[in-house]
């Protein structure tokens, strides 16, 4: 309703073209078209009576997706690519001139000062406590990124601002939140700056969630897991606590090659027995992880796939989801020379990988559901959830039937994983 009288438009995009490693993966084994990709051309489209009289500038972290396609590139007048709180005043003003601007701008992160505090209630309650991850790993883009840390009071402003807003409860979103004020150089947590942080927090709002951590600062700091849960109150307010983390491989080789930083402070080699001590860690403490796998990557070997399998199984008995991700080159990672991986280089032992990740689901899929709905007393909402669980399985063992049939598979290995 307010096209009739704008001059400029600012769109923030995550996965415009949906050419980010959640739909390529879906999209690649399910058919369609990404979600992403229909909303934001269905938001263009109602743009386009506009555009004449308008100036699109088109911004988040998903802009690079749109310097790839010649249509796009050239529908919008401007694309920002990076964070860009220095140079978007600038930019939206001289739209409001009418002067020409730009087709691609590329930004350097602003100093943590110049990152102004929101003025609204934020989506779901997300807080950024940290920018930046600074591990290195070469298939990400703000693993890149040096780590720069929000001063707690600019966080604690942006939780009271959205609890006063009507939002229940916030999130905290940092690339690993459990490194919130480490300085050290191997990626120790510093247990006393996030205990501050989340007793400062609880004070406002019981509601408190996280967005990611990650495997090595669990395992370097069991002790920072279970006070946060005594923070939290998890296991009496709440029935679950779920966060996002990375396994990504179980191939020290992969490991030392692509995200060497992502172990610290421990060794590559080290790095399976990390990983099954924080899902033991998060499992004692009723943390549940949505842990992402990557496949697909440079020079992949069967090898590094068989290990990444046995991985998955020793990961059997913790309550978790273990989601595999097809390796995107990213504008904005260190690979972004490399080919896309697709559906058609998938080999048997991918097929194999995908079905020891979805036999982990179901084998959790009920007791997820109970915890989830612990809280829940509508009634046509569990059964609803109920439903749904009973259908996923159902699908799947279906599905897994036919894949088996189709495909030539390793049987021995895949029984390890046992049958629904």
């Amino acid at each position: 309703k307010y096209l009739e009288n704008a001059k400029v438009v600012g769109v923030s995009v995550m996965d415009p073209l949906g050419f980010g490693p959640v739909s390529v993966t879906f999209s690649s084994l399910l058919g369609g078209t990404p979600s992403t990709r229909l909303e934001f051309v269905k938001l263009m489209e109602k743009l386009r009576p506009f555009k004449n009289k308008i100036k699109i500038i088109v911004g988040g972290s998903g802009s690079w997706q749109l310097e790839w396609d010649e249509y796009w590139r050239n529908f919008v007048d401007c694309i920002v690519i990076g964070e860009a709180e220095e140079i978007a005043p600038d930019l939206f003003r001289r739209a409001l001139r009418g002067e020409e601007l730009p087709k691609i701008v590329h930004c350097k992160g602003p100093e943590i000062e110049k990152i102004p505090t929101i003025k609204n209630p934020s989506v779901n309650g997300l807080i950024e406590i940290s920018r930046g991850c600074g591990r290195g790993c070469r298939f990400c883009s703000e693993t890149l990124k040096e780590r720069r840390d929000l001063p707690l009071p600019k966080i604690l402003e942006e939780v009271k601002l959205n609890i006063r807003g009507g939002t229940n409860g916030v999130i905290l979103h940092a690339e690993d939140v459990l490194l919130y004020g480490c300085k050290d150089p191997r990626f120790v947590p510093n247990e006393e700056k996030v205990i501050k942080l989340f007793k400062a927090v609880k004070k406002i709002t019981d509601n408190i969630g996280i967005s990611h951590c990650s495997l090595s600062a669990i395992s370097s700091k069991p002790s920072l897991v279970e006070e946060i849960s005594h923070i939290l109150e998890i296991g009496e307010k709440m029935s679950m606590f779920g966060v996002q983390t990375g396994v990504e491989t179980g191939s020290p080789r992969i490991i030392e090659k692509y995200m060497h930083g992502k172990c610290l402070p421990f060794n590559p080699n080290e790095w399976c027995d990390v990983v099954e001590e924080a899902f033991a860690i998060m499992h004692d403490n009723l943390w549940v992880p949505a842990a992402t796998l990557l496949i697909g990557l440079p020079d992949e070997t069967d090898e590094d796939l068989i290990k990444t399998i046995e991985l998955v199984e020793r990961l059997r008995d913790y309550r978790s989801l273990i989601v595999p991700l097809i390796f995107i080159p990213m504008e904005v990672c260190a690979l972004r020379e490399e080919r896309m991986f697709t559906k058609e280089n998938l080999r048997e032992l991918h097929w194999e990988l995908l079905i020891a990740c979805m036999d982990h689901a179901i084998r959790w899929v009920d007791d997820l559901k109970e915890s989830y709905l612990a809280g829940f007393k509508n009634i046509p909402i569990r059964l609803g959830y109920q439903a749904f669980a009973w259908w996923v399985k159902k699908a799947w063992r279906r599905k897994r039937g036919e894949i088996l049939g189709q495909r030539h598979y390793n049987v021995a290995l895949i029984k390890q994983f046992g049958t629904m």
